[in-house]
């Protein structure tokens, strides 16, 4: 009889001493597993007002070698919506993984919420399909109303509002007014400069092309040696160019600054100008372009003889008009009228 229940008790305490080994064995496992996998929670604000928008931030550390679910946009927030929500890129330090998911989630209603604590799946390796879960703290928020306690109070109606004064009516009937009287001042001003007969505005003359030209010419004939002792030979034979250019428009109406020396080409045989004189002003212009484009370096002989090609081509291409005396064949019933100017230089028409 002894001998039986010691055997009974032997057993009993193998069973028992089993068990303690398994659950031991258990929760190291499941201590070694929270060492490997971390999920914290956290929000910008625990106050807020109704209706304000929070950022809840779900962090999770794991190892590699685990395999985690990630959390979606269709979590469980509680009462709170979730407005947005944004994956972060994964950051792997020291053998851990850490990934933020962000929550952008808002409450309508006034008083204490809490936040569940959030559960994330995760498995041992990528192969395995035993899922554990851990989950984060909850988080308590507490939202205010956007009403203060004297807004909340009974008030009495308020009176009538005076109508406001229509500004914009009055500052068009002054705008009105005032254009009335300036065109009442305009035409006594311009009548009584009339009766003086001095025009209302005055005309200014139009200088013709070749003295414009021929000035900056001058101008230029002076400053280009102290240009060339500054090795700016680029810089003179722009003005070169410009100087001809700038004549081609004012005398043919050529857009000629905006053209190539090939184009200036093409148009000035649309007019009546000599082959040779043509050739000259097409020449300052490839001179030029070898300079300022070919990086050419010009002597003082190529810079003077240029200069006088432009000089002779605007001079036997200016235009002149012969001032004519009117001609005093008249009688007192009608008069002869004076003739038209005319053009000394017939080659200049198109």
């Amino acid at each position: 009889m002894k001998i039986s229940l010691s055997n009974k008790f032997n057993t009993r305490t193998r069973s028992f001493l089993g068990l303690f080994i398994l659950l031991g064995l258990l929760s190291a496992d499941l201590m070694s597993m929270n060492e490997l996998i971390r999920v914290k929670a956290d929000v910008d604000r625990s106050v807020i007002t109704i209706g304000d928008r929070i950022t809840y931030t779900l962090t999770i550390e794991y190892g590699s070698t685990l395999k985690i679910e990630q959390p979606g946009p269709g979590a469980n927030l509680g009462q709170f919506e979730i407005k947005n929500y944004t994956i972060h890129e994964a950051i792997e330090k020291d053998e851990l993984i850490s990934q933020t998911f962000d929550y952008e989630i808002s409450v309508f209603d006034t008083g204490s919420f809490v936040i569940p604590p959030f559960p994330v799946a995760f498995a041992q390796s990528d192969t395995s399909r035993e899922y554990q879960i851990i989950q984060s703290e909850p988080i308590e928020i507490i939202v205010n109303s956007v009403l203060s306690a004297e807004d909340n109070e009974i008030r009495d109606i308020k009176p009538p509002l005076d109508i406001p004064l229509n500004y914009w009516r009055w500052i068009i009937v002054g705008a009105i007014i005032v254009f009335i009287l300036s065109v009442i001042f305009f035409t006594i001003y311009y009548l009584r400069w009339r009766r003086k007969g001095i025009p209302l505005f005055r005309k200014e003359s139009v200088r013709p092309a070749h003295e414009i030209a021929l000035e900056e010419v001058a101008v230029l004939g002076k400053e280009w040696k102290i240009l060339f002792q500054e090795g700016k030979h680029k810089h003179i034979f722009t003005r070169i160019s410009d100087i001809l250019r700038q004549y081609l428009e004012n005398r043919y109406f050529l857009e000629a600054m905006g053209e190539t020396t090939s184009e200036i080409r093409q148009s000035l045989k649309e007019f009546d100008i000599g082959e040779n004189i043509r050739n000259q002003a097409i020449g300052v212009l490839e001179f030029s372009d070898l300079v300022k484009f070919a990086k050419f370096i010009p002597s003082e002989s190529d810079i003077l003889s240029n200069i006088d090609m432009l000089e002779d081509f605007v001079h036997a291409t200016k235009l002149l008009f012969e001032n004519l005396e009117p001609s005093s064949d008249f009688t007192l019933e009608k008069a002869t009228p004076s003739p038209e100017p005319e053009l000394l230089n017939q080659d200049d028409k198109r």
